[in-house]
């Protein structure tokens, strides 16, 4: 492209990280599928899960900051699972303008079996050794950081 920096666009680190996501999401999206979970959900799901066994009152805002996900993107999901009895919502303890949310049993077994799906697409879309993706999470942990 005349009017970009990279000669070739195969040397646009973005363009190829970009590529390689939505590789890595589509076969996510299809692990996905036998458990009626869009890969959002099952993002929030699992956040709501790390955050519950380290003890926290889970709000939006938290697992908005956790996940990265927006904020309207979370409140709109959040209502969905609710409504797919996946989630459930309470009065939060301390903030009036919060909700507590947690998984329902339903929501747990759901994430539970999913998780052996998505972590086998990881395991044959990543690296086959283990310091390859070390060195992998390395990167995008320090990419992360610079974001922090």
């Amino acid at each position: 492209m005349k009017f970009a920096e990279c000669e070739n666009h195969k040397d646009s680190t973005g363009l190829l990280f970009w590529q390689t996501y939505m590789l890595w999401h589509r076969e996510v999206k299809q692990a996905l599928q036998p458990y009626d979970l869009t890969h959002t959900q099952f993002v929030i799901l699992a956040v709501v899960e790390e955050l519950s066994e380290q003890g926290e009152r889970i709000t939006q805002k938290k697992i908005s900051d956790f996940s990265m996900i927006d904020a309207m993107t979370v409140s709109s999901t959040v209502r969905l699972l609710e409504k797919k009895g996946l989630v459930r919502r309470s009065p939060h303890e301390a903030d009036m303008r919060a909700n507590s949310i947690l998984n329902t049993e339903e929501g747990r077994n759901r994430l539970k079996q999913a998780m052996g799906d998505v972590e086998g697409v990881d395991r044959s879309f990543f690296f086959e050794h283990d310091e390859e993706n070390a060195r992998l999470r390395t990167m995008l942990s320090r990419l992360l950081c610079r974001s922090c």
